[in-house]
């Protein structure tokens, strides 16, 4: 059986004025496959998902979701109807609960009844363990719960694919845990994820790729336990090496 394609980058070059962020990067996503992007800070990594969704447009290469050309489609918000993001400030709406935060989408976007949407705002809550929570403002929550408001409400939409650029840098340490469950309960449950993190641990055990950036081009991409055991190039062990020493082999 041939693995369907959800997600597909070609030769991705982005620059903000004299800046070259992205050099030709290119990757692809299966259905059901976990990714996770790693690399230093200002390599790029935010950069090519804002461009996925075109929050951001590339200066130059294709993005496909499965056969639509992202960047050049007329309907840009049918395509990020079907692109869940989940931010690492949350991004939730302060005046509204986190059911009616999950719902906004689906009655605005999909304009879906009133009724069903709560229904499946519901749904979703109670999948990332919120459901008691329902009613509370973001300013009632925790971080990490408001993070999970956040995966829910991308996941009501339904999406082909959740983008998720660092959904634990904000968080207490005590919280980045719950988080991370939620999200290896979703890979284990077949959604199509990819991830910018630096929790190692979590990387190791959940994704069936690590792609790492350095200088806005992958030095390398391979499995967990390639890069781990044995990275093709020096960087990559020096870097793995490094953020392993400084989060830990954990990661919840």
């Amino acid at each position: 059986m041939t693995e369907q394609m959800i997600l597909r980058i070609e030769d991705l070059y982005k620059s903000f004025g004299d800046h070259e962020v992205l050099k030709g990067i290119s990757l692809s996503l299966n259905k059901g496959e976990t990714k996770v992007v790693v690399g230093p800070s200002g390599t790029g990594k935010s950069t090519m998902l804002n461009n996925i969704n075109m929050l951001i447009p590339p200066d130059q290469g294709r993005i496909y979701l499965e056969d639509v050309d992202v960047t050049t489609t007329t309907d840009l918000t049918k395509i990020r109807q079907e692109i869940g993001f989940v931010f690492q400030d949350f991004g939730l709406f302060d005046h509204l609960t986190a059911r009616d935060n999950v719902m906004i989408g689906l009655t605005r976007v999909k304009k879906m009844a009133g009724k069903e949407a709560a229904e499946l705002a519901m749904l979703e809550l109670r999948r990332v363990g919120l459901e008691k929570h329902a009613g509370q403002y973001p300013a009632e929550l925790s971080g990490g719960q408001k993070q999970r408001v956040g995966i829910a409400r991308a996941l009501a939409m339904q999406p082909k694919l959740i983008l998720f650029d660092e959904p634990t840098s904000a968080l207490d340490p005590e919280l980045i845990g719950e988080v991370l469950t939620v999200m290896k309960n979703l890979a284990r449950d077949g959604m199509t994820m990819l991830i910018v993190s630096h929790e190692m641990g979590f990387a190791r055990t959940v994704s069936d790729q690590i792609i790492f950036m350095e200088n806005g081009v992958i030095v390398e991409q391979g499995s967990p336990e390639q890069l781990f055991n044995n990275p093709q190039q020096e960087r990559t062990r020096e870097f793995l090496f490094k953020l392993t020493d400084l989060y830990g082999e954990g990661g919840g």
